[in-house]
């Protein structure tokens, strides 16, 4: 499977970003997870089930909810969200084989998951570099 996510942000339920990796931030994480959780809120209200993913001129974010997290990703909108989703539940499955003790007496900090990228560099795309491979 190639790299199809460009940034990542794992939330708990309650909105709180443990763990993003993004290019170009434009909006503070915390900012962005607690937006992301009162749509995925709301969408609960209106179906079962809540929000997959939304998208906007050329990006496409898909949602992943798994044990009280939400897992977010983004990536280009010409992306399946086949694909996308089929990552986030890899990295999902890595995040609970890493984390998944410690998540029982977890005390709030996030610095915990700050090595998480390690984990999963081999489904993180990196846009710099494909930028270079697409002139």
């Amino acid at each position: 499977m190639g790299k199809v996510i460009q940034d990542i942000w794992i939330l708990t339920d309650g909105g709180v970003v443990v763990f993003s990796r993004t290019f170009d931030t434009k909006v503070d994480d915390q900012l962005f997870g607690a937006l992301m959780t009162a749509l995925n809120a709301f969408a609960n209200e209106l179906s079962d089930g809540g929000l997959t993913n939304f998208e906007l001129s050329n990006i496409k974010f898909t949602l992943l909810k798994a044990n009280d997290f939400i897992f977010i990703a983004n990536s280009s909108n010409k992306v399946k969200e086949k694909k996308v989703q089929k990552a986030l539940k890899k990295i999902s499955e890595k995040f609970y084989a890493k984390y998944s003790i410690n998540l029982e007496n977890w005390d709030c900090d996030i610095t915990l998951f700050s090595d998480f990228e390690d984990n999963i560099k081999d489904t993180l795309e990196n846009p710099i570099k494909k930028f270079w491979q697409d002139i």
